[in-house]
């Protein structure tokens, strides 16, 4: 296999939006304030003899790369060549990836991005806009994103760490760690157990989950309306909760005098825990 690197620079004059599309590559985005965009290729050439000479002489003068001054399109690949991406783009541009296998990484950005895998984990850490991912199997790694974050996997794991906007999740098998949540949130896992620490105000927490344990942890005072319920596992909730409903299965009631959060959990099999921590 002929191995080697190639590299584009283009001029970014207002806003940006890039596509990003492919059977197999890594692809890593980050943030630089430059005027332009930097884009690293790291390229592998199936073959030998003269074909993969000729396969490299072709990528080498026409890259899968088209700019149109606001939309840069990169991939997918030519045939018998892998390629892997790096990035380097202004904060504010949009991205769209989507990949049949391999990991996406995307850092700083601060527009919409959306990302598809097949399988490939993704991590994103320090996101201010709109994100939406579907992975059909692989990890989902969140660090400092604070807008809107919807994401559906087949199956893998999400964990995340300050998560600040509102979150939708779900997920057909796979744990779910969430902390400091400030926000909506919205989980259906199919099996796997979720833990979410956060604060509510006036937002709904709403978590399902077919087989698996919930474990939430309320971050200071709050008032708010909890039900829970499970249809085969235990419940204990060490909040002072006003109960109305405490039977087999079921916890409902009210925390503080005027509640406008609400917190509702239902599990098929699992046990549930509710606590301030």
């Amino acid at each position: 296999m002929r191995r080697g690197k190639l590299f584009r620079e283009f001029p970014v004059t207002g806003p940006l939006r890039v596509e990003i599309e492919g059977e197999g590559p890594d692809v890593s985005l980050r943030t630089h304030e430059g005027p332009f965009v930097r884009v690293e290729m790291a390229y592998g050439v199936h073959g030998w003899g003269y074909g993969a000479e000729e396969r490299e002489r072709a990528l080498l003068s026409n890259p899968p790369l088209r700019f149109y001054g606001d939309l840069l399109r990169v991939g997918p690949e030519p045939e018998g060549v892998s390629l892997d991406y790096k990035l380097f783009l202004p904060p504010e541009a949009e991205v769209e990836v989507a990949v049949a296998t391999g990991d996406v990484a995307v850092t700083g950005l601060s527009k919409k991005v959306r990302i598809a895998t097949g399988s490939g984990d993704v991590v994103l850490t320090d996101i201010a806009g709109e994100v939406r991912v579907r992975c059909g199997s692989g990890d989902v790694s969140l660090q400092r994103v604070f807008g809107a974050l919807a994401i559906r996997t087949g199956s893998g794991d999400i964990v995340g760490k300050d998560v600040k906007g509102d979150v939708e999740v779900e997920t057909g098998s796979g744990d779910v760690a969430l902390e400091g949540v400030e926000g909506e949130l919205h989980v259906v896992t199919g099996s796997g157990d979720v833990r979410v620490a956060g604060r509510v105000e006036e937002e709904t927490w709403r978590i399902r989950t077919g087989s698996g344990d919930v474990d939430l942890r309320l971050l200071e005072h709050f008032q708010a309306a909890v039900e829970l319920r499970t249809n085969s596992g235990d419940i204990a909730c060490t909040l002072p909760v006003k109960i109305e409903t405490h039977e087999e299965g079921v916890l409902r009631g009210t925390v503080g005098e005027a509640p406008r959060a609400r917190i509702l959990v239902q599990t098929g099999s699992g046990d549930i825990i509710l606590a301030q921590g």
